[in-house]
C-alpha cells in the first residue's frame, strides 16, 4: 500500500511541476531509428545514381547517425550534417532559409536544399541532411528517410 502512494505521489508531484513550467519533457529519435532513417535515404539516392553522405541529428542538432557511399565526395559528410542541424535547429527545411541574413552567426547553418526536419505529428524529432545529389533529389533522399519511421512513430504515441 505504501508502494502504491508513493507511486501516486511521485506522479501527482511530476504533473504539478510540467504545469507550473519547471520541467520540459521531449522525444527524439533513437539511434535505431536514425540509423534507419540515414539507411533508407542512402538507398533512396543510390537508386536514382547518386554517391551522397546522409547526416541524422537529434532535436538539439547532436549527430546520431552517418552513413555515405564510399564513392561520396568528402564534401558530403560536413555538408550533410549542417543540413540536418540547420533543419534541427530552426525547425523548417534548409532550403526555406535561403538567402536569410540573419543565419550568419553559426557557421553549422547552412541554407542548401536537403535538409529537413523530422517532423511527424506535429512534434520535431531530430533533423535529416543528405548532401551529393541535385538539391531536389538531396531533399527527397531525405523525406524518403522520414518516410521510412512514420509509422514507427506515430503508433508509438
Amino acid at each position: 500500500m505504501r508502494l502504491i502512494i508513493a507511486v501516486l505521489s511521485m506522479v501527482y508531484v511530476s504533473q504539478l511541476q510540467a504545469q507550473d513550467g519547471l520541467t520540459v519533457s521531449s522525444s527524439t529519435l533513437s539511434a535505431r531509428l536514425a540509423q534507419q532513417v540515414a539507411s533508407v535515404a542512402l538507398h533512396a539516392c543510390e537508386k536514382l545514381g547518386y554517391q551522397v553522405g546522409v547526416s541524422v541529428v537529434d532535436r538539439s542538432g547532436n549527430l546520431l547517425a552517418f552513413v555515405r557511399d564510399p564513392l561520396s565526395g568528402p564534401h558530403t559528410i560536413d555538408i550533410s550534417e549542417k543540413k540536418a542541424f540547420t533543419s534541427a535547429s530552426t525547425r523548417v527545411a534548409s532550403a526555406q532559409l535561403n538567402n536569410n541574413p540573419t543565419l550568419n552567426f553559426s557557421d553549422r547553418l547552412i541554407t542548401l536544399q536537403g535538409g529537413l526536419p523530422v517532423s511527424i505529428g506535429g512534434h520535431i524529432y531530430g533533423g535529416v541532411g543528405v548532401s551529393g545529389a541535385t538539391s531536389e533529389d538531396d531533399e527527397k533522399c531525405a523525406q524518403a528517410g522520414i518516410d521510412a519511421i512514420k509509422d514507427d512513430i506515430e503508433f508509438s504515441q
